[in-house]
């Protein structure tokens, strides 16, 4: 990991600004089926401080964004065809709810594992540092960067 920066300081602050613009790319080998895959990357991986991501966590990431796609696909599925299906025998529970059921244990697990289930009062986990670089990304999502530039006069 990078060294901290005193946030409340000029230095601190052009830092938070440069991590929240910062894109965080995946591991090597990793490829996205869709464009809705990696869009939940980027904003998946604003869980933490930019610097604060291992390639091996990264890695757990990819997993945790292909389970998400996954699960909405199917889900979607559920929602027009429903939790219970006719069937010859009569209605039964439609068999994508034990498979939505099971990714999303499984995402669950990696959820847990990367310690990203933590709410952002948890001290424990949300680093002021992260929390001022996700501050900085709501300033800029609010304003547009153009606009926080000096522009010439003519």
């Amino acid at each position: 990991m990078a060294r901290t920066f005193k946030l409340d300081t000029a230095a601190g602050a052009v830092k938070q600004f440069a991590a929240a613009l910062t894109v965080i790319e995946p591991p090597e080998g990793i490829r996205w089926r869709t464009k809705e895959e990696k869009l939940l990357w980027s904003q998946y991986t604003r869980a933490r401080a930019a610097d604060g991501w291992r390639d091996f966590d990264l890695m757990q990431m990819a997993k945790i964004v292909k389970l998400e796609v996954d699960i909405r696909r199917h889900q979607k599925r559920l929602d027009t065809e429903g939790v219970v299906i006719d069937s010859p025998r009569g209605p039964i529970e439609h068999p994508l709810f034990k498979v939505v059921m099971t990714l999303q244990r499984q995402q669950l697990s990696l959820v847990r594992s990367l310690g990203l289930n933590q709410t952002f009062q948890d001290a424990r986990v949300m680093t002021r540092q992260a929390k001022a670089e996700e501050d900085a990304a709501r300033l800029l999502k609010a304003k547009q960067p153009e606009s926080l530039l000096a522009m010439p006069v003519h």
